[in-house]
């Protein structure tokens, strides 16, 4: 058939239409909110349902501190939470701040990331859109205390 010139050239395949095994719905349920966080642009953006909602200028790691890149879930989450000052803190070493305290830097909010890192507020709001802190994604106070309650423990995020 195929080696005669005057046959007929039309094929005709059986197709079989495939469901996803997981579909949009069940993925916007699964992900209330999902947070991405551009280390070079200094942006954290909210995705809701995976709708984008809005996005916040941020500050995350300096220079031999970096904010560490992959993917996390926001783990437990406090409303003036208190800081247990590490080995860099200087002679606050091992002193716990009290949350709410002026000298907490940990300001109004901390979404807590694991392995020590957050999101949280600063009191050093001209630090946002630069390299300043010690690993941690800081937002000014207003904007934390907006995205705290739209994040649920659980919540993925994803940190490049």
């Amino acid at each position: 058939m195929l080696d005669s010139p005057r046959a007929s050239r039309v094929l005709r395949a059986r197709t079989r239409v495939s469901r996803p095994a997981i579909t949009v719905a069940r993925l916007r349920r699964a992900n209330p909110a999902i947070v991405t966080i551009s280390r070079s642009t200094f942006k954290l953006r909210l995705f809701r349902r995976l709708r984008y909602s809005r996005t916040f200028g941020i500050a995350v790691g300096r220079a031999g501190y970096t904010t560490p890149a992959g993917r996390y879930h926001v783990q437990n989450k406090i409303v003036n939470p208190p800081w247990t000052a590490p080995g860099w803190a200087g002679s606050l070493a091992g002193q716990t701040i009290p949350g709410g305290a002026p000298n907490n830097p940990l300001k109004a909010r901390w979404l807590g990331l694991g392995g020590g890192y957050g999101i949280h507020g600063t009191g050093e709001p001209w630090s946002i859109g630069s390299r300043a802190s010690h690993g941690c994604i800081r937002m000014r106070v207003g904007d934390v205390k907006r995205l705290y309650p739209l994040v649920p423990v659980g919540s993925l995020v994803l940190i490049a």
